[in-house]
């Protein structure tokens, strides 16, 4: 087979053409590096070689990228990374950047909760499930949450504190059962909602809440 022409394609991709037919696109500096040029013959082989090398850098790049503008658990970046790419290369890209400490899912894990729990004031299950849903395995997840030591009533009265400090809702039965409506939406379980709210309404008010 013959490389019988070049065509750019943006600032880092090309395309190149072989016998005058296949046309393939590759990144410009893998191919600039290559021994190959217009007219160079090449084997079904080496381009495949070629192709592999290629599709190696963009996925590479593609992660660099996305690690620049946020941590990423390791199920996470590689399901994005196929997106352009098949498995084998985003699995391969993951694994370089676990060599080189870019991604540890146990250091995500409890930057992620930390956040979770002390900025968004999750409860901890829904901490826990948020995780999973980043691509943490359970136990990673778990462990994360539970390091934290964060109590769910106080986890609720914090967010009540955020959420009603300067609120024009009433501290009656009816806004109290407006703000448990809002903690049951927002995950919190039963226990938590009462030992919250018996902190947050003024003293003496009685309320009872649906299970």
């Amino acid at each position: 087979m013959t490389i019988t022409a070049i065509k750019k394609k943006g600032s880092r991709l090309i395309q190149i053409e072989v016998d005058s037919q296949q046309v393939i696109t590759l990144d410009r500096r893998t191919f600039d590096e290559s021994p190959y040029r217009p007219g160079s013959e090449i084997s079904e082989e080496e381009l495949e070689e070629l192709i592999g090398l290629s599709e190696q850098r963009r996925s590479r790049e593609k992660a660099y990228y996305l690690l620049s503008l946020r941590d990423h658990s390791r199920k996470e970046l590689e399901k994005k990374l196929q997106r352009t790419t098949d498995s084998a290369t985003a699995a391969a890209t993951v694994d370089r950047m676990e060599e080189l400490g870019l991604v540890n899912d146990e250091n995500f894990a409890r930057n992620r909760a930390n956040y979770l729990m002390l900025r968004k004031f999750y409860p901890a299950k829904r901490a826990v499930m948020e995780l999973c849903a980043l691509g943490i395995d359970r136990d990673t997840a778990q462990d994360a949450v539970d390091s934290l030591g964060c109590d769910d009533a106080n986890q609720a009265l914090a967010l009540l504190n955020k959420k009603y400090y300067n609120s024009k809702v009433s501290k009656d039965k009816d806004g109290c059962r407006k703000m448990a409506a809002y903690l049951a939406r927002y995950g919190f379980g039963g226990d938590a909602i009462r030992r919250a709210l018996k902190e947050f309404i003024p003293i003496g008010q009685d309320f009872e809440l649906d299970d």
